[in-house]
Formats: structure tokens, C-alpha cells, sequence
């Protein structure tokens, strides 16, 4: 009898512990809109390059395959990426190197990195 127990209150802790880990681990979705310029992250990361003097530059990074970003007037940097629901979007971003843009979309924070999924895209002006 004492064993039956045992085994109830072990099982019970072990479901717990596993509901617990797996609740930990789930991130709540955050909807935002955030403005700035449309950045290549190869030579933003490399060199730094941004502005009106870099926008012809961007404009061929990005469309050769490079990873978008976003610079906000507080510095901050956002990595745009692909909704697959709403792939539009994101091409219309691509058509804005170099130029200011309002994104709006979910905000993705993992490892470190900060990432918008690109649901709207307006530009600026």
C-alpha cells in the first residue's frame, strides 16, 4: 500500500515538474510597430555602413540574398524576417533599402537576438 502511494506522488510530481518545464519555455507573442531605416546586417555587421550614402549599396546587398535589419533613431537594430503568411510584406520592406519605413509585426527576443516577423510595411513620409 505504501508503495502504491509512492508511485501516485512520484508520478504526480514527475507530470508536474514536465508541465512546469514546458510552460516555462513558451513565449508570449508581442505585437509591435517600429520605425527606421532599412539596413543590409552584412554591411551594417561589417562595417557599420548605413545612410543615404549607402542606400545603392543596400539596395544590391539586400537583393542579392542579404539579411535585413532594421535602425531605429535610438540606435537599436531589429532583424526583419519573413512572415509566411504574409510574404508581401516583407517584399515590400526590400524596396526600401536605405530609407525609412514603419514595420509593424511580432517581436521575436532569442539568444540575444531581436527580431520583428514583418506583418505591415509603410513608408515613411
Amino acid at each position: 500500500m505504501k508503495t502504491n502511494n509512492f508511485r501516485k506522488s512520484f508520478l504526480l510530481l514527475a507530470v508536474s515538474v514536465c508541465f512546469a518545464s514546458l510552460t516555462s519555455f513558451a513565449q508570449e507573442k508581442k505585437s509591435m510597430t517600429v520605425s527606421g531605416e532599412v539596413l543590409d546586417m552584412a554591411c551594417y555587421s561589417a562595417m557599420g555602413a548605413s545612410g543615404e550614402g549607402h542606400k545603392s549599396c543596400a539596395t544590391d546587398c539586400i537583393k542579392g540574398g542579404s539579411p535585413m535589419g532594421l535602425l531605429t533613431s535610438d540606435g537599436k537594430v531589429y532583424l526583419l524576417v519573413e512572415n509566411h503568411d504574409k510574404k508581401d510584406a516583407y517584399a515590400q520592406a526590400k524596396t526600401h533599402a536605405g530609407e525609412q519605413i514603419t514595420v509593424t509585426g511580432t517581436l521575436s527576443d532569442k539568444g540575444g537576438l531581436s527580431a520583428v516577423i514583418v506583418d505591415e510595411v509603410k513608408p515613411k513620409g
